[in-house]
Parts: C-alpha cells; sequence; structure tokens
C-alpha cells in the first residue's frame, strides 16, 4: 500500500487541488483511491488500428525540391476509381500514409513509418485520387514561420527569399507550382489559410468536425482542423465531397454529425448553380481591417469587395468589438493542450483511445531519448502550457474555453444579418527568411478567428502586390460549406478576370 500512495503524499496532493484531508481520515481516503484505482485497468489497452498490408506502394527522397516542400516523394496508387481519378494529391508529412516515412517536421519522428492510413487518406484513394508526396510543415504543425521543421526553411515559390508561410507551407507549395492538382495540410491558427494566401491558391478550412482528423498528429485537439488546397472550386468540392463525413474513430466527428444542420455531401452539385450577387450579403468585418493590416492589402481588399458592389451584392459593415480577446484566448487553448498531449505521451484524447500504436510507441520512447532533440521554438511553446499548467490547475484553460463559448455565440449572432464575412486573409505580406520570427505583423489576427468558433472559412487569391499573392478571406455559417464554395466561385470570377 505505501507503494503506491502515502498519507503524507495524499495530504500535499489534496493541498495543491485546495482539498483539505484531516490526519484522521487520510488513511481510508488512501484505501479508497486504491480501491478506485484497482478497478479502473488500463483503459488504453483496446482498441488500436490493425496494421494495413499494402501493396505497391513506394517512397524516395525528392529529387527535385527547390523550395523545399517536399519531405518525400511517393506512389501511393488508388483503391479504385472515383471523382478524383487523374488527380494528384500532396498529404502534409504530419498525417499517417501506411509504408511512407513520417517525420512531422521533427526529428523527434526521423525514421517513423506509420502502419495504418489515416482515415482521409483511406477515402482519398478510394475516389481514386493517387498520392504522390508528404508535404513539408513546421515542427509537429506548431508554427507559422516555415521556419521550425527539420527540413529547414520552407521557401515561397514567388520569391524565393521569403518564406512559404506555416504550418502548411509544403502543401500550399505543391499546388502553387502544380506539382500536385490536391494538397492536404492542418490548420489550427491560420496553417492552410495563410500559406494559401501567401501562395496566391485556395486553401479552405471546413467546419470543425467535418472532416475526420483520425491518422493526423495531434496538436490543439479542440482547434485542429484538417484543410484542403486547390488552383479552383470545382477540384476543391470534389476534394471535400471526397474526405468530408462522420467517423467512429473521431469523437469530435461524431459530435459534429449528431447536430441538427450538420451536411456533409452535394459540394460539387451545388457549385454548378451560380449565385446571383443581387441576391447576396457580404459583412465587411471591421475589425479585420484598419491598424495592423498592410495599406496596400486592405485597398486591394475594398477594391474587390467595391467589384462585388457593382455586380450587385449588398456590402454590409459589422463589427465585434472585443475581437481583440480572442488571440489570448486561442493562446491559452492551443500552450495547454498542447502541454497535456505532450505531458500523455501521445494519447490520443480527440481520437477516442484509436491509434496506430507505433506510433505512440514511437513518441514516448524518443521524448525520452535526449539524442532526438526538439526545435527552440516548439520547445518554447511547450514549456509555457506546462507553466500554465502547473500554475494554476489549469483555471485559466478552463475560463478560456469558457470565454470561447461565449465568443463563438456572439460571433454566430453577429453573422446572422450577412451570408458571409470579408476580411484580408493576412495582415502582411510574407516576410523574409530572416525575419520570419517576427514578421511584424500578427499572422493569425484573421485567420483564428474560425478556428475559436469552428466555423468553415477560406482564402481567395486576390491579385498581386509587387508580385506577391494576396488573399481574401471568406468566413461562412455552420456545415455551410456549399454555400461558402459558391461564393468563392463568385469572388474568383472577380479576381481572375
Amino acid at each position: 500500500m505505501d507503494d503506491f500512495l502515502t498519507p503524507p503524499e495524499l495530504i500535499k496532493l489534496g493541498s495543491r487541488f485546495g482539498i483539505s484531508i484531516d490526519k484522521n481520515e487520510v488513511q481510508d481516503l488512501c484505501n479508497g483511491i486504491k480501491i478506485n484505482i484497482d478497478k479502473l485497468g488500463d483503459p488504453y489497452v483496446t482498441p488500436s488500428y490493425v496494421p494495413l498490408e499494402v501493396e505497391n506502394r513506394s517512397w524516395w527522397p525528392p529529387k527535385n525540391n527547390p523550395y523545399n516542400s517536399i519531405s518525400v516523394s511517393c506512389m501511393v496508387p488508388p483503391y479504385r476509381p472515383g471523382i478524383l481519378s487523374g488527380l494528384t494529391v500532396g498529404i502534409k508529412d504530419a498525417i499517417s500514409v501506411a509504408d511512407i516515412p513520417m517525420r512531422a517536421g521533427s526529428e523527434i519522428f526521423s525514421n517513423f513509418v506509420p502502419q495504418t492510413d489515416a482515415t482521409i487518406v483511406k477515402r482519398l484513394l478510394d475516389s481514386g485520387a493517387t498520392i504522390t508526396s508528404k508535404t513539408t510543415l513546421d515542427e509537429l504543425a506548431a508554427s507559422p514561420r516555415a521556419t521550425t521543421s527539420v527540413d529547414g526553411p520552407i521557401l515561397n515559390p514567388h520569391d524565393p527569399l521569403r518564406v512559404a508561410g506555416g504550418s502548411s507551407g509544403g502543401s500550399a507549395i505543391s499546388v502553387s507550382i502544380g506539382s500536385t492538382d490536391i494538397a492536404i495540410g492542418t490548420d489550427t491558427g491560420g496553417s492552410v489559410r495563410g500559406p494559401a494566401s501567401f501562395c496566391g491558391v485556395l486553401g479552405f478550412k471546413p467546419t470543425y468536425g467535418l472532416i475526420p482528423l483520425t491518422g493526423v498528429v495531434e496538436n490543439t485537439y479542440t482547434l485542429d482542423h484538417v484543410g484542403i488546397f486547390t488552383r479552383d472550386v470545382l477540384t476543391m468540392a470534389k476534394a471535400l465531397e471526397s474526405i468530408s463525413g462522420k467517423d467512429e474513430n473521431d469523437p469530435a466527428s461524431m459530435q459534429a454529425a449528431g447536430k441538427n444542420n450538420y451536411i456533409s455531401e452535394g459540394y460539387i452539385e451545388a457549385i454548378q448553380t451560380k449565385l446571383d450577387p443581387v441576391n447576396t450579403t457580404f459583412g465587411i468585418l471591421e475589425q479585420g481591417f484598419g491598424n495592423g493590416v498592410d495599406e496596400e492589402i486592405e485597398l486591394k481588399t475594398r477594391q474587390t469587395i467595391d467589384d462585388l458592389s457593382a455586380e450587385g451584392a449588398t456590402i454590409k459593415t459589422v463589427s465585434m468589438p472585443n475581437m481583440d480577446e480572442h488571440k489570448a484566448l486561442k493562446d491559452y487553448i492551443s500552450y495547454t493542450e498542447t502541454a497535456v498531449h505532450w505531458r500523455a505521451r501521445g494519447a490520443p484524447y480527440r481520437k477516442g483511445g484509436v491509434m496506430d500504436t507505433v506510433y505512440q510507441s514511437t513518441f514516448v520512447d524518443r521524448a525520452q531519448e535526449k539524442e532526438f532533440k526538439l526545435g527552440h521554438y516548439y520547445k518554447i511553446k511547450l514549456l509555457t502550457g506546462c507553466y500554465l499548467i502547473e500554475k494554476d490547475n489549469g483555471q485559466k484553460y478552463t475560463h478560456s474555453q469558457a470565454a470561447r463559448s461565449h465568443f463563438t455565440n456572439e460571433f454566430k449572432t453577429l453573422m446572422e444579418s450577412v451570408d458571409v464575412l470579408v476580411t484580408p486573409t493576412m495582415a502582411g505580406h510574407p516576410p523574409l527568411v530572416e525575419n520570419a520570427s517576427e514578421p511584424g505583423f500578427d499572422t493569425g489576427r484573421n485567420t483564428r478567428i474560425a478556428n475559436l468558433t469552428g466555423l468553415p472559412s477560406i482564402s481567395i487569391p486576390n491579385g498581386t502586390i509587387n508580385m506577391l499573392p494576396i488573399g481574401l478571406q471568406l468566413i461562412g455559417k455552420e456545415f455551410c460549406e456549399s454555400e461558402l464554395l459558391r461564393y468563392t466561385a463568385m469572388v474568383q470570377n472577380l479576381t481572375y478576370n
């Protein structure tokens, strides 16, 4: 019994959590706790993935990689013909593809080879797609800088002295230069839409839970989303049609599917009917403009809004006075959940306990070996979360989630009077490589809103300034991806002409 929990240890534990323990009851409490613990067993004994038996898959180091967009070149043929037949896909290297190495931009996962396919990978192959690369990313998908990967800086194809944006920079480049038709990324605060803006392609983040994250390296489990890069709306609709929908191995996916307004299909059909601008209302989010946004980017964005107005669209300015609060909320949540995931050595909080067992064993082993080192940026972020947990036993995290719920309700109310909201995607231009750690603007200023609220959002190419692409962001309503894609088509018709 003494090996389990001694009375002095229990008194100390109670004190940490604000629980008073009398010395006359402490031994009985120890005994009762021991009985409870013995009844629990190991909740992670089952279930686990069965290793996938694969054939005809191959991989090799990238041979032509001028912008450092590819981590591994590969050939993963489709299972059968489908709506993605003839299309190639790049997969962010934080997403499992069985028998293909996955480093997630970190030395921690050097030489790791997943045994299973992520759910979205299975769905892509079932839809006829061919996977031709694993794309580079910032270490463990935790940075917007495009400079924290073990593979080195991820460079902008429009100006290689600048970064492509993170953390899904390699995926954005892959589509921008035409090496793949579709690329898959992840987005926790803007990691799809930011690189899409910087590289001049479409970058889409869906409603939270619409696309399952089973088989995706966990970052911040209540903010993480899978996202899609393409060059045109039809290809985007096909990709979304292929990979969206509930997955019983992802509790967040199942929870989303239980909502009354849940929709996970019909995207291709939806964009075949064009929207009449006369019947549309675009909301200009006041706090997405102004102080902190590059003047030329704001001017270009407002010019496109004026073009929409000239086509007959209604333009309405809306305001969210407490918008500044959303950065601290996102950061509290992100720091804490990252630390919790690390403390649990890769335990799949959001994935219902279903996991690739080799992934977690690799995580556990590597995290304890000194020769496998975390990068400086990620280590600071991780330790910040550790400090916050220890400082107040997670109370500020709980308060942040409560405030987030209130923020989300306010934001949804704000959107009731409009069809979609409009902002510039990024507040500034892609920084030079040497300035990427301090770009001079808040990289997630306009993008993290959609992660906090869980609402769908897309970055649309909006021309160039000094030969550098910029993006216009649309934020839609929950599970209204079909309408968001139709609005995207309308805007793209204007910006491409």
